[in-house]
């Protein structure tokens, strides 16, 4: 309960709608242009970072309610979306000198997790056909005679490591740009400040 409560600050309450709108931003681009990624939990991955997991998954459920309305395939792969932020939670404890090293273990982790979340509910919820645009991959895969897990799984490595990459730079690159002042107001901000930074 304690953890709880120090995850919950005002500012990283007045930061979850933020969070939310950069995520339903990603989202929105990925719709318009059919791109067969999905780019809707960088905000989730950044405000994890930065503020701890309770906040992240809190943010991760309202996102998950927004795009669900709009895309209904979006609230079965919410747990996914919990998951996630509860491991960026968790790894946002740990301060490492070299931000490069921490974005490439950010990325790995969720890269793994995706994977593995995913891909049941892709086969036994939708048959593994979601009906976005990653549908078109698997078609690929399963019309050169790979079974539907294979399908499925093949297409995750593909499109999961891709959307993970850029959401997890792309999370990094918001931490970095916000100032020392602000950073240390959350729980895990100041595991991005470097010591010779003004605050």
């Amino acid at each position: 309960m304690k953890s709880i409560k120090e995850d919950f600050s005002l500012m990283a309450i007045l930061l979850i709608p933020v969070a939310v709108a950069i995520n339903f931003t990603g989202f929105g681009i990925v719709k318009v242009l059919q791109l067969p990624i999905f780019l809707d939990s960088i905000g989730t991955v950044f405000i994890s970072l930065i503020a701890g997991p309770w906040i992240g998954i809190t943010t991760a459920v309202i996102t998950s309610l927004i795009t669900g309305s709009f895309s209904p395939e979006y609230f079965v792969f919410m747990p996914l979306s919990i998951i996630m932020a509860l491991c960026m939670g968790i790894l946002a404890r740990f301060k490492f000198k070299n931000i490069i090293i921490k974005t490439i273990l950010c990325a790995f982790s969720l890269v793994v997790i995706a994977i593995l979340v995913s891909a049941p509910i892709i086969v036994y919820v939708y048959g593994g056909n979601t009906g976005n645009a990653t549908a078109g991959i698997t078609a690929f895969f399963l019309a050169t005679g790979s079974n539907i897990w294979n399908a499925v799984f093949s297409t995750n490595l593909i499109t999961e490591t891709t959307d993970k990459i850029i959401t997890v730079i792309v999370a990094m690159a918001i931490i970095k740009a916000m100032s020392a002042r602000y950073l240390i107001k959350f729980k895990y901000g100041k595991n991005y400040i470097k010591s010779d930074k003004n605050i």
